[in-house]
């Protein structure tokens, strides 16, 4: 293993964290189309509130069916799942944009500073702007090798 694919996995380590909850249920594996309808909803709509309601007309259901359905296929009540888009598109953008947090903030849904930045740390064991500073840290520290 080089030099460079060391950092970079250290990188990842330290970013990802060991108390990171698992990943999302990728789409490519949830057989049911009414689940895959809800989630590209949800893909389509982070930036918005989506009411559990809204998200069971969608897939044409009733809102308790839709909950255990969606907990079935994916393991995930429908609101964790979304959580999850959330916090992935915020890091996601915290690394690869040069957005404020503010701005990330909105662009996944999240008019409250205190409850995005208490779900960012539950998930990634950081602060949003630590987490930018550590990637960026490490992005730069590879570049460097």
């Amino acid at each position: 293993m080089t030099k460079a694919n060391k950092v970079r996995e250290a990188e990842n380590e330290s970013l990802e964290g060991k108390n990171l909850r698992p990943r999302i249920v990728p789409e490519s594996t949830i057989r049911n189309p009414q689940v895959q309808t809800v989630i590209q909803c949800m893909n389509s709509n982070l930036q918005r509130r989506i009411s559990l309601a809204e998200l069971a007309d969608v897939a044409n259901l009733s809102p308790s069916h839709l909950s255990h359905l969606f907990k079935t296929q994916t393991g995930l009540s429908p609101g964790e799942y979304l959580r999850r888009l959330r916090m992935e598109k915020a890091r996601h953008l915290l690394t690869t944009s040069l957005l404020s947090i503010k701005q990330i903030m909105a662009a996944v849904g999240y008019s409250n500073r205190s409850n995005f930045l208490r779900h960012f740390k539950r998930y990634f064991d950081l602060a949003p702007s630590e987490y930018r500073k550590r990637a960026y840290t490490g992005h730069r520290s590879a570049n460097e090798s």
